[in-house]
């Protein structure tokens, strides 16, 4: 009994269009896999807890940080008039102050 080429590359031929079938099959699977893929655990637990995760450790929504920057705005336009006015006060106190010392200096000096 001798070596039968023909044999050989009948059942080399066979063997790589089994090996390529069973890679497309795998391939397939995957690729459906991957497309229908849904959220992962960790993604499914923070959703489900992100409100209570965000009270327990102290942190803040974007919004929430949005709200605190215009209100921020608001106050620091507040204060920055109030101390407008309070310079302007004290200018008139100034002028008073000094008015009084003079009125003091003429007084000591009669």
């Amino acid at each position: 009994m001798g070596w039968n080429w023909e044999v050989f590359w009948y059942t080399i031929i066979a063997l790589a269009l089994i090996l390529a079938f069973f890679l497309t099959l795998w391939w397939f699977f995957s690729l459906k896999k991957k497309a229908v893929k849904g959220p992962s655990h960790v993604e499914l637990y923070f959703d489900e807890n992100f409100r209570r995760i965000i009270n327990e450790w102290d942190l803040t929504s974007r919004d929430k940080v949005k709200e605190f920057k215009k209100g921020m705005a608001k106050r620091l336009g507040k204060v920055d008039s109030d101390l407008s006015g309070l310079e302007n006060r004290r200018k008139g106190l100034d002028n008073r102050l000094g008015a009084l010392e003079k009125e003091i200096s003429l007084m000591e000096g009669s």
